[in-house]
């Protein structure tokens, strides 16, 4: 997968307790070859490179069609997801998601019906955009996923997962002086995410880019993810635009 033209790149940097993890998080974005708003991410664990990488589609701040491609120590996966929306009409909030993806018995296909239905593609580059739709929505939306939950149950890896997932902005001086730390224009916002991510702290500056993630695991140890090695064309406004 690449892009014909970039218009930004960067990685992201995990640290637990505040030890740096082996994990590689890499996106870029710019246009394909039919000059589409495009964004490749992949995250690699260990000096094997297992991990999962992304090739995304946007369109009006929605992320409109993805491949998924997964590899661990027993194969190498792949699923399409994508947006259905009648031709000429841009994708939206609500549009069925169609899915297919490789499973033990073979080829899959799925189809996720719902008024309230997003398609997130796991990996922490879209997590900006996906932070400023759920805050217009103080119930909260139905997330569509690829299931990395348990690799082992192969017949459910990259299967369509469907979770409830909510934001909200977060308020204080603790909040606001996290926020300042991180560099100008940047919101924090509270997100209610999978089981091993509650009460996780987001923060996004104005081109709904995520700079900072900070989640307390189950164990009691505190994850922290931030933006590194940003490049950004300055003839870009926002990463979903």
């Amino acid at each position: 997968m690449r892009l014909n033209a970039t218009l930004a790149q960067g990685r992201y940097h995990y640290s637990c307790d505040g030890r740096e993890m082996p994990v590689q998080d890499s996106w870029q974005l710019g246009h394909d070859a039919e000059g589409r708003r495009s964004l490749v991410s992949r995250r690699l664990v260990g000096e094997q490179g297992f991990g999962i990488e992304v090739f995304a589609l946007f369109s009006g701040g929605l992320v409109s069609e993805c491949h998924v491609y997964w590899r661990d120590e027993v194969d190498e996966v792949s699923a399409h997801y994508r947006l259905c929306c009648p031709e000429g009409r841009a994708p939206r909030l609500g549009d069925a998601i169609e899915a297919s993806w490789v499973g033990p018995n073979g080829p899959q296909q799925s189809r996720v019906e719902g008024g309230s239905r997003l398609l997130f593609p796991l990996m922490r580059v879209f997590m900006g955009p996906l932070l400023k739709t759920l805050v217009q929505h103080e119930r909260g939306l139905e997330v569509v996923s690829p299931d990395i939950v348990d690799p082992s149950q192969r017949g459910k890896l990259l299967s369509p997962r469907v979770s409830h997932r909510s934001a909200r902005g977060m308020a204080g001086d603790v909040a606001s002086q996290r926020a300042q730390d991180l560099g100008p224009d940047i919101s924090g916002f509270i997100y209610q995410g999978d089981e091993g991510e509650r009460d996780a702290h987001c923060y996004v500056d104005s081109r709904s880019l995520l700079v900072g993630y900070d989640w307390p695991s189950s164990t009691g140890r505190l994850w922290q993810v931030r933006l590194r090695g940003l490049e950004w064309s300055p003839d870009l406004v926002s990463l979903a635009s």
